[in-house]
């Protein structure tokens, strides 16, 4: 579909780049960006996902600014992670909510009520740690959201995870992950693909060969899963 140029916006604490199909009754795709990184990194997919329908898209950045310019959700353990890389064995996040996971939520949650969008037409999505941010948000909405793209995510916090998630049975999800993943680990994105249908959502993983990334094989499925929503 057609989409009208990149425009800055701003709802509650948090700027975004939004990019409007124009029509009414749209579908709104909230899509998060990964650790480092910021709105810009993920904008260029609204061009690159083809779907049938009209799909307004947002792209926020998120509230931390790091040392070097990129934005964070919330805090990680860099040396943690580049010792996770170095010895092949990825961090497990399934055991609690990360340090700061809570603040982002609530930003997000600001950001989402200013849009004033049905949840039924809202669909959430991420890339690595807005994946994380994309599964916690949808899991306590007041409402399921029309469905949750999971782009390289992980479990976090399994166990209050798994009740929230009881309470939206049927919820629709959408999820890749590469085979390799050396950051966020494959078997990870399994456990929590796990944990989501043992829940009642609707969705398999979709594995990719590749590291921590959306190569350009997951963009068509992608595509083809929002226009079902």
């Amino acid at each position: 579909m057609t989409l009208g140029k990149p425009s800055l916006v701003r709802r509650g604490n948090l700027d975004a780049i939004e990019l409007s199909s124009g029509k009414e009754g749209a579908l709104t795709v909230v899509c998060l960006h990964g650790y480092g990184a910021d709105m810009r990194d993920l904008a260029p997919l609204a061009q690159e996902i083809e779907t049938q329908r009209p799909v307004d898209w947002l792209f926020p950045d998120a509230p931390e600014t790091l040392d070097w310019g990129g934005r964070a959700w919330f805090p990680i353990d860099v040396q943690a992670f580049e010792e996770a890389q170095r010895t092949g064995k990825p961090r497990d996040l399934s055991l609690k909510e990360p340090e700061g996971m809570s603040w982002a939520r609530e930003e997000l949650q600001k950001f989402i009520a200013e849009l004033a969008v049905p949840w039924n037409r809202l669909v959430l999505m991420g890339f690595s740690q807005g994946a994380m941010l994309a599964v916690d948000l949808a899991a306590q909405a007041p409402e399921p959201p029309a469905g949750v793209a999971i782009l390289s995510g992980t479990l976090v916090n399994k166990a209050p995870l798994a009740e929230l998630a009881a309470k939206k049975k049927g919820l629709p999800f959408f999820m890749s992950h590469g085979s390799v993943d050396p950051i966020l680990g494959f078997p990870q994105a399994r456990a929590l693909e796990k944990v989501l249908v043992e829940a009642g959502w609707r969705g398999q993983l979709q594995r990719f060969e590749g590291g921590h990334g959306i190569p350009p094989e997951v963009l068509y499925p992608l595509g083809r899963w929002l226009d079902k929503r």
